[in-house]
């Protein structure tokens, strides 16, 4: 559906209310009632074994959450308040099928450990669901908090899903792996953050936190234990160029500070002669 699309529906009935598929709280709008309705009986039929469970265990209020239903609402609620407005009231029924899938999601920086892992499963998806694809396969890996990593494969065909899936699980467990860079401010925000006793006090975002810790701990400034903590090395490396003394990490052009030179500099060697190390 585009939005030019929707506009020239809404232009040719402007008095006609909307119909909206509600899904377990989400909610899809049509112009057309049957589009909406076909919609709300393929989600009931998916979902039937779950719904049914629940009322036969005690849940009547989460079956009828996750039962679809049709309501309606004028065109103007909908502009105004709907998600997307009128340019993402559908003008047909959103595409459906069924996708092969795999998950796991593990923790460490350097030496990662397995969580939990899905085995191979299919599930039902909709259009308008963020997951939905009808590519062979997609994958991806997010960096929760708590150094907590989760590598995602989906898509339509199996065979291709457990390759991108096998081979995505072994790029996070290498390491080195070809993610691996040595940025300096970065590192030097681990070691204060570990020397105050809080890595994440200066640090904003998952991927550069990994990647930052990996090279602290090749460059031997780091150790992974029970939990990280500054090596002897690193303690000296922090009171030989006098971290606790810098000013606040967080402030604009923090890495730009001319008392960090020498200790960028020292980074670089370090880590230039981690990467001769044999693996």
């Amino acid at each position: 559906m585009t939005a030019a699309a929707a506009g020239e529906v809404a232009a040719a009935r402007p008095d006609t209310d909307l119909h909206i598929a509600v899904l377990n709280g989400h909610r899809e709008a049509f112009f057309d009632a049957g589009h909406a309705q076909q919609l709300v009986e393929q989600w009931n039929s998916v979902h039937a074994g779950t719904i049914d469970r629940d009322r036969a265990e005690g849940y009547p209020e989460s079956a009828e959450r996750l039962t679809g239903h049709v309501e309606s609402c004028t065109q103007e609620h909908w502009r105004l308040r709907g998600p997307g407005g009128m340019a993402a009231v559908w003008t047909r029924v959103p595409a459906f099928h069924t996708q092969h899938a795999r998950s796991a999601s593990f923790t460490g920086f350097a030496r990662r450990r397995e969580l939990q892992a899905s085995g191979p499963y299919v599930r039902s998806v909709w259009e308008f669901q963020s997951w939905f694809t009808s590519q062979a396969v997609r994958r991806g890996i997010e960096f929760r908090p708590r150094g907590v990593i989760e590598v995602k494969a989906y898509g339509v065909d199996q065979q291709a899903v457990e390759t991108a899936f096998e081979d995505t699980v072994a790029h996070v467990l290498a390491s080195p792996n070809s993610d691996d860079y040595l940025d300096p401010a970065g590192v030097l925000k681990v070691l204060l953050g570990l020397a105050d006793h809080d890595v994440r006090r200066y640090m904003t975002f998952e991927a550069p936190l990994h990647t930052d810790v990996r090279a602290a701990i090749a460059c031997g400034l780091v150790e992974e234990e029970a939990q990280l903590q500054l090596t002897a090395e690193g303690r000296a490396f922090a009171e030989r160029h006098a971290l606790a003394a810098l000013p606040d990490p967080r402030r604009d052009a923090w890495e730009e500070l001319p008392e960090l030179t020498a200790a960028v500099t020292e980074l670089g060697d370090l880590h230039a002669a981690a990467a001769q190390l044999p693996r």
